[in-house]
């Protein structure tokens, strides 16, 4: 039997299901017995390093502890620890090693794995998420972007969806996506994707800490020092969950200098703080019903994933923009459990028992991607543009092919450039420049000698760029990976093909 496995990599906390021997998605629970486990990695010494719940709670009051790494992955960010600099990938592999090592230890080593990342994840954190399972010693790794993953385990969990349009509404710890998806089934396809790359519970958190500091002020005359209170991240987000369920929770906070000190939060203090990023959410609902061209009353059912979804906030934003009461089923293992899915999916057929085969043999799945990516090119006046190559929406794997022409006699330098956008734009201001390369030029050609670019983009979301000279057949090919150093984001290798 296959040991398969799906791992949500979020930005608080990391959840991992299997396909067990019947084909269902099943989490495996952690080191400590829970299904959830934080997204926390502490370090101890130069070689002493802990994982999980134990460095969460050291992330208060103890130096090199990190979280939240997630939102920065594919940058430039790097942090010190005991002598070295440590990056969001450095982190990704080490939680991953962690989490392989306890699944091994259960079941045996891991045949496949699927990662999942936020839909609107940049390339280059796409490739920092692969290059991660890579050193964390996952042999064969996949992705799956959030909202898509969700959307297979709710098809799976209602036997099958009627046919029809869905929404995915995946509001996690850090990220937010919404996918339109259309399904029947256990046949799913991407039909659009918005999303924040900056937004998710921990930032309700953060609110919900300033309304705990505004109450300890008031009630005591006083700012909550640092050090003084020992209320966290973690208090406010249990606060969080308490809040979900009841109009008002009275916290009993414990300070060195005034003892015990009560203060009382409402739901009503969270939701007014948080209203603009429930309106950041909203308007990325609208957004993806405009550029998909579909109005709301075309819906079969909307989907939550994400345990921040719990908020009634939240909920009531969902049924304000779809103009339907969403459907909340085990929101924080959604993803983790859709992953497992698709890795049976993609698994080899081989490799499974024929209880996992039967289960898993009507998963059909088509995803789309998820940004606009191009190149740089003069246009007619001798301007500068983007010129978009691969739109937003494609079904995945694509490859596309255009041409262009060098703008001057005997030009011995061409820059190949790759872009990328969250919407076709022209403008080479207002879009992301993933890779820039110069590729020489034969001397004494005249103007106008055409250049074939051809991009291609994968089932895993990665992209590969060729630009080939006709002239000498030469081409030079721009594949983006993860450098993982903390100087930069991308590595370009080159290839020239005499």
């Amino acid at each position: 039997m296959a040991h398969l496995l799906g791992i949500d990599l979020g930005t608080t906390t990391t959840i991992v299901a299997r396909i067990d021997a019947s084909g269902a998605p099943e989490v495996v629970r952690d080191w400590d017995g829970q299904e959830v486990t934080p997204t926390a990695v502490a370090f101890e010494s130069a070689a002493a390093v802990v994982i999980g719940r134990e460095a969460r709670a050291m992330a208060d009051d103890a130096d090199h502890v990190f979280t939240e790494f997630k939102r920065d992955m594919g940058t430039g960010v790097s942090h010190p620890a005991f002598g070295r600099r440590v990056t969001p990938l450095d982190l990704s592999a080490l939680m991953l090693r962690k989490v392989r090592e306890h699944a091994e230890a259960g079941a045996g080593p891991v045949d496949l794995a699927v990662i999942t990342i936020p839909a609107n994840f940049t390339n280059a954190a796409r490739e920092a998420t692969l290059e991660a399972a890579r050193r964390a010693g996952l042999g064969k790794v996949h992705m799956i972007n959030e909202p898509t993953a969700a959307a297979l385990a709710y098809a799976h969990a209602s036997g099958g969806l009627a046919e029809g349009l869905y929404a995915v509404f995946d509001l996690g710890g850090g990220t937010f996506d919404v996918s339109l998806v259309r399904a029947r089934g256990m046949d799913v396809e991407v039909v659009f994707t918005e999303g924040v790359q900056r937004l998710g519970g921990k930032d309700f958190d953060t609110k919900l800490l300033d309304i705990v500091r505004a109450g300890f002020r008031e009630t005591v005359g006083e700012e909550m020092r640092p050090g003084d209170c020992d209320f966290g991240r973690a208090d406010a987000e249990e606060l969080k969950h308490r809040l979900s369920s009841r109009e008002s929770v009275r916290v009993a906070l414990r300070s060195a200098r005034h003892g015990r000190v009560p203060v009382t939060v409402r739901r009503a203090a969270l939701e007014a703080a948080t209203e603009g990023l429930v309106a950041q959410a909203e308007m990325a609902c609208e957004g993806v019903l405009l550029r998909a061209g579909i109005d709301r009353s075309a819906l079969s059912g909307v989907f939550l994933a994400g345990g921040a979804c719990r908020m009634p906030a939240v909920r009531a934003a969902v049924e304000r923009v779809f103009g339907r009461n969403p459907l909340l089923r085990d929101p924080d293992t959604a993803v983790a459990r859709g992953a497992a899915l698709y890795a049976a999916h993609r698994a080899n057929p081989a490799l499974l028992s024929p209880a996992q085969r039967r289960r898993t043999s009507a998963i059909r799945f088509q995803d789309i991607a998820p940004h606009y990516f191009g190149t740089l090119a003069m246009d007619e006046d001798g301007l500068l543009e983007n010129s978009v190559i691969i739109a937003k929406g494609e079904k995945l794997p694509v490859s596309r092919t255009r041409t262009y022409y060098t703008a001057e006699p005997d030009q011995r330098i061409l820059t190949c450039e790759v872009t990328q956008s969250a919407v076709a734009e022209s403008d080479p201001s207002m879009v992301l420049r993933v890779a820039e390369v110069e590729m020489p030029l034969p001397p004494g050609r005249p103007a106008d000698q055409p250049v074939e670019v051809t991009f291609s983009y994968d089932l895993d979301g990665v992209m590969r760029a060729e630009f080939k000279d006709l002239g000498t057949g030469r081409p030079l090919v721009i594949e983006l990976k993860s450098e993982g150093s903390g100087r930069g984001s991308l590595n370009v290798s080159r290839i020239r093909l005499d």
